[in-house]
């Protein structure tokens, strides 16, 4: 399955049901991560092309408008991983944004991601689609793909709580 797959999937399940909670950092043992939610976040498993997808969401309204919050990783097949480099493989989420989710892209660009006295090959991207702007970090550590989710209005998707959202985001030690 493709990248581009993957984040389409993504997308369409960003538009699941609101939810209740408080902020707190949010620990996945299974996934090794942690991410501050504003809001609990719910864990949705799912099956897109053959990869196991794992989905921690949280969406609130703010200001009558809808935000989502999202953390989603996937464990890609070892010839893929052994066959594209990490790079190669984050490029082409801009790429799955533009054709799947029909969004057009505004920013795209590489960057690294530093955790536990490593770096790891990352790229942040914005894209618009109508009144929706989708703001996401996609980080390949090993054979895993971190995929870190903003969507809101531009305002939701570019503002503080969203850069607080996207700066939490850590893998466990």
């Amino acid at each position: 399955m493709s990248l581009k797959t993957v984040l389409a999937v993504t997308v369409l399940v960003l538009g699941a049901g609101a939810l209740t909670g408080q902020d707190k950092k949010f620990d996945s043992k299974d996934g090794k991560f942690s991410a501050k939610f504003p809001l609990e976040p719910k864990v949705v498993p799912q099956k897109a092309g053959g990869l196991d997808l794992y989905i921690t969401i949280a969406e609130k309204d703010k200001d009558k408008d809808k935000v989502g919050f999202a953390v989603i990783y996937t464990d890609l097949p070892a010839d893929v991983v052994k066959s594209s480099p990490g790079k190669k493989l984050l490029e082409g989420g801009a790429k799955g944004l533009e054709d799947n989710f029909k969004a057009k892209i505004v920013s795209s660009s590489e960057t690294v991601f530093k955790a536990n006295g490593k770096d790891y090959p990352a790229r942040d991207l914005v894209a618009e689609k109508e009144s929706l702007t989708l703001r996401v970090r996609i980080i390949m550590v090993d054979a895993r793909l971190y995929q870190v989710f903003v969507i809101g209005s531009k305002e939701q998707a570019t503002g503080k709580e969203a850069d607080e959202f996207l700066k939490s985001f850590e893998l466990a030690k």
